[in-house]
């Protein structure tokens, strides 16, 4: 399986962190190419750079989709990723809160999603109503952690978990059954979040490349045959 992760934002270092979350679900034989923006913005934290992150991600993957199997878009809102499908007929395009919130339906009746910055939330209700979910979503908790976009991919401090984990048991008591980390840089919380509250917690870029995996080796899906 030869992956092409798109990062329409800046930052390397969060580049990586999505890197290190594909890596933990691919084989040995699989290869990952991986894209991050130059003239953007680190990370997205306001709603009014959303549509120019969907342009980035049509632009930079139809320029990088030859020679690979499938495309993942690593920005949280899956920004331009129905844009993709349509460019690129045949090829799987994933992204990491859709497919997340996808495997959540196969795990709980309802889930809940975590994500950063308050002025966010609402956007991704929003999207999750887009995708046709709505009623499976318990809700949305969006705390303000500005530290988590300043660590190493590797990092994940005990600070951010346990903030992520008080925000989690709200959603609890709207009746989530199950959670999907919504933000690229929360790649990599899952294992830690889910010990600390003994439910599932999906990480939306291991999602989307598990996904990935089964759509390209099931093309008769693809061509509805």
């Amino acid at each position: 399986m030869r992956l092409l992760l798109v990062n329409p934002n800046s930052s390397t270092a969060i580049t990586e962190r999505l890197a290190l979350s594909a890596r933990k679900v691919l084989a040995p034989a699989d290869h990952l190419t991986t894209l991050t923006a130059r003239d953007a913005p680190a990370a997205i934290t306001q709603p009014h750079e959303v549509q120019a992150a969907a342009e980035r991600v049509v632009e930079m993957a139809s320029r990088q989709t030859l020679g690979h199997d499938a495309v993942i878009v690593g920005i949280s809102l899956d920004c331009g990723v129905e844009r993709l499908r349509k460019a690129l007929p045949g090829m799987p395009v994933l992204g990491m809160t859709e497919s997340a919130c996808l495997m959540a339906c196969a795990i709980t009746r309802r889930f809940g999603v975590l994500t950063l910055g308050q002025q966010m939330g609402p956007l991704y209700e929003a999207h999750v109503k887009a995708i046709g979910l709505h009623e499976r979503l318990a809700g949305v908790r969006a705390p303000d952690l500005p530290q988590a976009f300043n660590l190493a991919p590797h990092a994940c401090p005990d600070e951010i978990l346990h903030a992520l984990a008080q925000e989690a048991r709200l959603l609890v008591t709207q009746g989530a059954g199950g959670f999907v980390l919504a933000g690229a840089v929360l790649c990599g919380y899952a294992p830690g979040l889910q010990a600390l509250l003994g439910l599932k917690v999906l990480d939306g870029i291991s999602c989307a490349a598990m996904l990935a995996r089964d759509l390209i080796q099931a093309p008769a899906l693809l061509s509805g045959n």
